[in-house]
């Protein structure tokens, strides 16, 4: 079973979680979706691209960062407790 989440939804969320725009939410799913930004190994590159592509702090790039790993991971278990909630 592979455990997905809408990309308009995970979006939505990292917009509201964040001050990014909808263009730039984009920007770092397109990262994201480049790279398997849940293992360690890419973490320091993940973070590098996005304080490049969307001009910010380094800081700022690992606030981001872990925040679309939390967004993951809470959907990732709420697919767990919940396996045929939203299915269509």
């Amino acid at each position: 079973m592979v455990i997905t989440m809408n990309k308009k939804e995970f979006l939505n969320e990292l917009c509201k979680q964040t001050d990014l725009n909808e263009s730039k939410a984009i920007s770092v799913n397109d990262i994201l979706e480049k790279n398997f930004f849940i293992s360690k190994k890419n973490k320091d590159k993940i973070i590098s691209e996005l304080v490049i592509k969307l001009n910010i702090s380094l800081d700022k790039a690992t606030e981001i960062y872990n925040i679309c790993k939390k967004i993951v991971s809470n959907e990732i278990m709420n697919k767990l407790k919940q396996p045929f909630k939203n299915q269509d």
